[in-house]
């Protein structure tokens, strides 16, 4: 097939077909053949073992969801390992590529909730909330000492004079 729109993430990629199935995008793609080498011995070796289909979720293109259909090559080493071929666009054990990791990564920080984002992107919450806190683990601090004033709750500041008068304790006035 001759396509020539490069798409994000999937340069130097052969998309071998596309189709449009419902409201979605299907498209067929795979790695041009090379050399690879075994995780176990460092040899190289271009032996195909087998192919494995995975299909993968992409970001939307033209306002469509869109599945890649990746068909992954498997080598064989002479040493007896099998691996799969390496590339560029999902990571291992992924089902959905970096591209759209990343495009979420960003729209989960400026959307404003995560039922949205979840339904913007075809996903679960979950997922959505799994990936704002694999972001916000890297800009977390720990603290070695708790301030004295943690919260303020409108509750207290409206209400102080009421809740003074009636309480034997004094609430700070924050």
């Amino acid at each position: 097939m001759h396509f020539n729109m490069v798409l994000p993430g999937l340069e130097g990629v052969k998309i071998s077909k596309a189709e449009e199935v419902g409201e979605a995008f299907h498209l067929h793609i795979e790695l041009a053949k090379r050399k690879h080498q075994c995780p176990s011995c460092r040899n190289w070796t271009c032996r195909v073992h087998d192919y494995r289909l995975q299909k993968i979720q992409h970001l939307k293109l033209f306002e469509r969801t869109s599945y890649l259909y990746y068909r992954k090559r498997r080598y064989s080493c002479p040493c007896g390992k099998r691996f799969a071929e390496d590339n560029m666009f999902v990571q291992r054990y992924q089902r959905h590529t970096i591209e759209w990791n990343q495009a979420l990564g960003l729209r989960v920080i400026q959307g404003k909730n995560f039922k949205d984002t979840a339904r913007q992107f075809r996903t679960s919450q979950s997922t959505v909330i799994r990936q704002f806190d694999q972001i916000s683990v890297s800009r977390l601090k720990e603290v070695e000492k708790l301030p004295s004033v943690i919260a303020i709750d409108e509750y207290i500041k409206r209400n102080s004079c009421w809740l003074r008068s009636r309480s034997k304790h004094s609430y700070p006035n924050v």
